[in-house]
């Protein structure tokens, strides 16, 4: 079978590979599609993930085949991937963090063979069904909306509060649509990217800034600040500059992610008594509220699940083009059968 095969940093091949077969608990599933994660980007830039690897961990499928003591799931039924999977016995499973679990967060794509290919093995215990009324192209984009909703329950946002959003990537995107159902006061979005700061502009944020104007977003905080920002960029000097839009007693909710270490200034943070909260992936309960959300139609990704594209174009339109600074590109799906 086709597949994406990662290597290391830039090393991206399209290789032919054996179709899996189930093991016990594990179910064979026909890929429809599978979304390129910042993570990935990330990795095709870095060299962050292990090799070899077949990438891809958004997946969503129909299951194809069955293996043994498999109870959950028929032949035919649509399903998506959840890799929150957790030992439940380690301190932070016991605490109910399941989402940093010490031991069994082993994500597909990452540290095993995963959805950038024709069909993929996953475990019963990873399939969550997917409601008929949800289509297909939105099927795979649960991850990167858990992770927004976990931002917003984990920073413990509240009516009438205010934020800011630096960065509209699908996460940042998905945060603000979250915001606005979580009935913030005020709201100021911000990415040079013209394109998405044009997409995020369909949810009605008070302010849309294509860069930090700490003056325009202190003035539209009352002259104090934000409440709650949401760094989505892991860019070292942007989660610097985050400081100065924070009210006193405010938080950095760090969504980004940097691999890279730099120098941090603590001190406007100290002497202002914020918080810096990190946030890592999903809790179940998110990514469960996620389907719901989009089921319901609360949610809306299609503005920004923008293309599909063939596994066979996955380096040139997909990953080459994801990381390119003006990009028109959000989410991005990959379709073996294309």
């Amino acid at each position: 079978m086709k597949a994406a095969k990662y290597m290391g940093k830039e090393k991206l091949s399209i290789v032919d590979i054996p179709k899996p077969a189930p093991k016990e608990k594990e179910v064979l599933i026909k890929v429809k599609h599978t979304g390129i994660c910042g993570t990935d980007l990330e990795a095709y830039k870095t060299g962050l993930y292990p090799v070899p690897v077949v990438m891809g961990h958004e997946i969503l499928g129909v299951v194809e085949e069955i293996g043994e003591n498999v109870k959950k799931c028929k032949i035919g039924d649509r399903v998506t991937y959840n890799g929150s999977i957790s030992c439940g016995q380690c301190p932070s499973c016991l605490r109910g963090d399941y989402n940093i679990c010490y031991d069994e967060f082993r994500e597909l794509g990452i540290y095993k063979d995963g959805g950038f290919a024709e069909y993929v093995a996953i475990p019963t215990e990873c399939l969550v069904a997917v409601p008929d009324s949800i289509p297909d192209k939105h099927g795979t984009i649960f991850e990167q909306l858990a992770t927004g909703l976990q931002s917003i329950r984990v920073a413990g946002v509240n009516m009438g509060d205010t934020a800011v959003i630096i960065g509209l990537g699908t996460i940042g995107q998905f945060i603000l649509q979250g915001l606005k159902l979580a009935g913030v006061k005020k709201l100021i979005v911000i990415d040079k990217n013209p394109n998405r700061l044009e997409i995020a502009k369909k949810f009605n944020p008070d302010v849309a800034l294509k860069k930090i104007a700490i003056g325009k977003i202190k003035g539209a905080t009352n002259r104090r600040g934000a409440d709650y920002v949401f760094e989505c960029t892991g860019r070292p000097a942007v989660i610097n500059a985050s400081s100065s839009l924070i009210r006193k007693g405010g938080s950095l909710i760090q969504v980004g992610i940097s691999d890279t270490p730099f120098n941090f200034n603590f001190l406007p943070f100290i002497m202002s008594q914020n918080r810096i909260q990190g946030i890592y992936a999903w809790h179940p309960r998110d990514f469960e509220f996620a389907i719901d959300l989009i089921a319901r139609k609360m949610i809306d990704p299609d503005p920004i699940v923008t293309n599909i594209i063939s596994i066979d174009d996955i380096v040139e339109k997909g990953f080459k083009e994801a990381i390119k600074p003006d990009t028109k590109e959000i989410k991005i799906l990959v379709d073996p059968y294309k």
